[in-house]
């Protein structure tokens, strides 16, 4: 049990660094990011035009970021495209200025010009982000609505306080980056006015909890390590326990496909429900998610799965060195199965 909580943590922890989808350009090559935990997220930025690298060869992604560039790489990266250039501007930041400055953003290099070369908080960093989303926060509050929003996690590992979030510390280029490339794998496309009156603090989400967090986490590794491989489906949380995987157009629709659960209480997968075991995509499904979780799943363990539904009768296994449980359901004409870890009953190691 404790080798698969910690291969599911290994995954927590590549989820949280590396949460764009896709690869990134193998010409974006600099000399000092082969070891950086960002690498990969340096590389979609860079590719996408967010950043670039100096005439060195470095990208130096340790180096803080000022207003100006935050504010820059903000609306190139939610966007996904850079601002025109206009014949009135006297310097290069002026045009994403006028930009935020017009949609009531908090930029304080808009009135004093010496502010844009300034480094820029994390506070001030949350508040520009909270801005994106339609929202008036300031001070601690846009830090709980980026935190309970997951578009960032705290700096001190396994907290996810507003204290945790050191927001009066700097920002660097590259958690820049993998700030902007969470806020795209969030689903933001746009920067939405600000309400000129402050937002209720009623509005404001909850501070997530490590088990939110936890299934936030493998919500994005589902979705780029299984999901992205399958036309014609769309994922979710279900705000419990599972990651579903579905054909239906609407949540509360009956055709849930490929449901993933995970235990709480040992923050690890625990099983994979299909609907139908003749679907050759939900099969596929099937093997992908078990592999992912450390079960090495072929098309024996698909044979065994087809007897078990065959038969409407339970089978259990040893695959990995761990026990899975074949539980088909009984009443269900249309193969129905589930195939669960019996982590309770495993040796632990």
């Amino acid at each position: 049990m404790l080798k698969l909580h910690k291969m599911c943590t290994s995954l927590l922890l590549a989820a949280s660094l590396t949460l764009g989808a896709g690869t990134a350009s193998a010409e974006v090559v600099f000399r000092d990011t082969d070891n950086h935990w960002a690498k990969t997220t340096i590389e979609w930025g860079v590719t996408k035009g967010i950043a670039t690298g100096y005439g060195n060869g470095t990208f130096m992604p340790n180096q803080n970021v000022t207003e100006a560039e935050f504010i820059r790489m903000l609306i190139v990266g939610i966007t996904g495209k850079d601002l025109e250039n206009t014949f009135i501007a006297e310097r290069w930041s002026d045009k994403y200025y006028n930009l935020l400055h017009f949609r009531n953003y908090p930029v304080n290099g808009y009135a004093d010009i010496e502010l844009r070369g300034k480094f820029i908080t994390r506070q001030h960093v949350a508040e520009l982000v909270s801005s994106a989303d339609g929202v008036n926060y300031n001070d601690d509050q846009a830090i709980q609505y980026v935190l309970g929003k997951k578009y960032a996690l705290g700096r001190i590992p396994g907290e996810n306080t507003v204290h945790s979030f050191m927001g009066y510390d700097t920002i660097t280029r590259a958690e820049a980056l993998q700030l902007i490339r969470n806020l795209v794998n969030h689903g933001m496309t746009n920067l939405y006015e600000r309400p000129v009156e402050p937002t209720s603090a009623e509005k404001l989400p909850k501070l997530p909890t490590g088990w939110d967090v936890f299934r936030d986490e493998m919500h994005m590794v589902i979705r780029q390590k299984v999901f992205a491989k399958y036309d014609g489906y769309r994922i979710y949380d279900d705000g419990n326990s599972k990651i579903v995987m579905t054909k239906s157009e609407q949540l509360g629709q009956t055709d849930y496909a490929v449901s993933v659960e995970f235990e709480q209480q040992i923050k690890a997968f625990s099983g994979v429900s299909i609907t139908d075991i003749t679907d050759k995509q939900q099969r596929g499904m099937l093997i992908d998610v078990l592999n992912l979780y450390g079960f090495k799943a072929d098309n024996d363990l698909l044979a065994k799965v087809d007897a078990a539904v065959k038969n409407k009768k339970e089978a259990e296994l040893l695959v990995s060195g761990k026990k899975l449980v074949i539980a088909p359901k009984t009443t269900s004409p249309t193969g129905q199965v589930t195939i669960y870890y019996k982590w309770w009953d495993t040796p632990r190691s």
